[in-house]
């Protein structure tokens, strides 16, 4: 049940913390499915069966190992791949350069343009979401000093973006 908060807002999960039984657990995911079943009166859910294979390559691709495993799909990352699908393009420097840390830019084309800017600051392969145009996505409000100015541009240039400028337009120290 946890991975479907990333199909609905948690609120309308509530019920099922609420105690209900294996029997109400059942009949609970059975209505959940139904509702998103591109095609009723059929024996296959191709929207259960397409979220529960992006669990499972999220869980295969992005699972974090340190003081304690965590599986794929409840990083960022793999958030990110199950709600949105692969990118479009990714910018990959996960080797890291002057101060920065390591750091990916994922960004869809698909939609609405949207990105995505996670940053190893652990150093072992642990990405957090440090920014994004995503209005549903919470960053960090110090991201460029966590990037850097040389990371910054970088990003900058590639997103062509003037990610030098703050929230209200104007430039960042």
């Amino acid at each position: 049940e946890a991975p479907l908060v990333y199909l609905t807002r948690s609120d309308s999960l509530a019920v099922w913390k609420s105690g209900l039984s294996l029997t109400g657990k059942r009949q609970f995911l059975t209505t959940f499915w139904a509702a998103r079943d591109p095609s009723p009166g059929t024996s296959r859910n191709e929207a259960r069966e397409a979220f529960y294979q992006r669990i499972a390559e999220a869980n295969r691709r992005f699972t974090e190992i340190g003081r304690t495993k965590v599986p794929g799909w409840r990083t960022a990352r793999g958030r990110i791949s199950i709600i949105n699908g692969e990118p479009t393009d990714v910018l990959d420097r996960r080797v890291a350069s002057g101060t920065a840390p390591p750091y990916l830019v994922w960004r869809y084309d698909r939609g609405k343009p949207r990105y995505y800017i996670l940053a190893d600051r652990t150093g072992f392969g642990s990405y957090q979401l440090i920014a994004s145009n995503d209005l549903r996505e919470t960053g960090l409000p110090g991201y460029r000093e966590i990037l850097g100015a040389e990371a910054l541009q970088d990003v900058s240039r590639w997103l062509g973006l003037d990610l030098f400028q703050n929230d209200r337009g104007t430039s960042a120290n």
